[in-house]
């Protein structure tokens, strides 16, 4: 059913997705997991579906005003893929998302980035900012407070020296 349920937050489709157990990453429970059977950790399968093994089965509308498009999780899909790798490939696969976990070594850099003027819904630029800061994994934290994700589409840096 379409529309928007604004005392939930969310559209009427994403409720729809709650009843059936498919869910948001940050909602999903170690009891939605053995529900269906999965034999590892909730961890675990976090690490799978940010390495892109266990994949989004379906997205929708969330965040009361700003209506966000936010991806939903269906638990029976990690299973249904695990299940059909062997146990060789799935030792390996972990061994590989756990070693993907963002460098924990930083990095001076100096960059701009875009500075936004007008409303969330007609945002236009006004300018550059140059900063300062230093790189952690995919993130620069500027030496004047805040941070910005380095692989954004509006901002540009170069390591320093």
């Amino acid at each position: 059913m379409a529309g928007y349920n604004y005392a939930c937050g969310m559209s009427n489709n994403a409720l729809d997705a709650y009843e059936d157990g498919i869910k948001p990453l940050s909602k999903i429970t170690a009891e939605d997991l053995r529900r269906v059977c999965w034999k590892g950790t909730k961890v675990d399968a976090i690490r799978l579906a940010k390495a892109g093994f266990w994949k989004p089965s379906e997205w929708h509308h969330s965040g009361g005003t700003w209506y966000n498009k936010v991806d939903f999780y269906d638990p029976e899909d990690l299973v249904n893929a695990w299940e059909s790798l062997t146990v060789a490939e799935q030792k390996a696969l972990l061994t590989n998302c756990k070693k993907s976990e963002p460098p924990k070594d930083q990095q001076k850099v100096t960059g701009f980035y875009t500075v936004w003027g007008g409303s969330r819904r007609k945002p236009y630029p006004v300018g550059q900012e140059k900063f300062e800061g230093v790189k952690r994994g995919n993130w620069i934290y500027l030496d004047q407070g805040g941070k910005k994700k380095a692989n954004g589409s509006h901002i540009s840096w170069e390591l320093v020296g």
